[in-house]
């Protein structure tokens, strides 16, 4: 009977803790818990000044404690099993939760036992990227026990969504890419899951994610799609910002209608090609949890919003 389980993504390949080929159906998931990120604060010092003054703030990683169970019909099967779960947990993972949502138990009568199977459902939908820190470690001597995992984040200290926001756009709630929790508006034309706009120079765009978006290694691309020459001449360029963004120019470069401009959080490129020696202010779009406003200084055929959504 499980009511509990992770799903393990290594290489574009899916693995389910209870079910997989290194382990197959040895091991089951008794606890798994997600702790908050840690912070590392810095402060100054002033000489005959009492306190200190804080400089700055930064989440650290998140850390990960998934309690196993083991059971395999041989001692000898043990050691096997130590190094197989080795192999499956090496190198950097994403991590996802699955859980029964509701554990309706059959009745069982002393002479018809039935057999207890639940479907387990994506607890939302939200992956973790960590890899693991600690030994694996338990008995070897025993056909059977308990053993505790530990990870922590690799890059960001955050969640991050399953799929890109485009795709609500597109399609009804999939629960293998959004679960209840997301909080996704029902209909698909809501504006809260618009993250494409046409002929225009201003408009609002929603992020639903509970973290910005500001730092190069997020996944979030922004694509400007001319609606008017520019030319390399016109000192004024085009300029786009966002709400919480400073201002970003593209000037000295000759551009024509239908070019593609795109910001990905670290380069600027027109029609993929690079062009950070254009953007002359070097900012990059910001989005924060809530709605974003956007403007440009010259017509835009099409405006396209695409990134993963960040949560604690």
């Amino acid at each position: 009977m499980i009511l509990h389980d992770i799903e393990i993504i290594k290489d574009k390949e899916s693995n389910f803790i209870s079910d997989n080929r290194y382990t197959h159906q040895a091991l089951r998931v008794i606890s798994y818990d997600v702790q908050g990120a840690g912070y590392e604060r810095k402060f100054d010092n002033i000489d005959r000044v009492n306190g200190r003054f804080h400089n700055s703030t930064t989440e650290e990683k998140k850390k990960v404690t998934i309690k196993l169970f083991y059971s395999v019909e041989k001692i000898a099967y043990a050691s096997h099993l130590k190094a197989r779960l080795q192999a499956l947990l090496r190198g950097e993972l994403y991590l996802r939760e699955l859980a029964v949502p509701e554990a309706k138990i059959k009745f069982e009568s002393p002479f018809a036992p039935q057999k207890q199977e639940f479907e387990l459902e994506y607890v939302d939908g939200r992956q973790i990227k960590v890899g693991l820190v600690n030994d694996i470690s338990f008995d070897t001597t025993q056909t059977s026990g308990e053993f505790t995992l530990e990870f922590e984040t690799l890059e960001l200290p955050y969640f991050e969504s399953i799929a890109y926001n485009t795709i609500l756009e597109k399609e009804d709630g999939n629960l293998e890419k959004w679960g209840i929790p997301d909080d996704n508006p029902f209909d698909v034309p809501d504006q809260e899951r618009r993250s494409t706009f046409y002929d225009c120079k201003t408009g609002v765009v929603y992020y639903g994610g509970t973290v910005e978006i500001k730092q190069f290694n997020q996944d979030s691309v922004v694509e400007l799609t001319l609606g008017e020459n520019i030319s390399k001449d016109d000192k004024a360029g085009i300029t786009f910002y966002l709400q919480y963004s400073d201002r970003m120019k593209i000037a000295g470069l000759e551009m024509r209608a239908g070019d593609v401009i795109k910001f990905d959080g670290l380069h600027t490129y027109r029609n993929n090609i690079r062009i950070d020696e254009y953007n002359t202010t070097k900012q990059q779009p910001v989005l924060y949890p809530g709605w974003n406003s956007f403007n440009s200084t010259k017509t835009l055929q099409k405006v396209v919003f695409k990134h993963k959504r960040y949560y604690m």
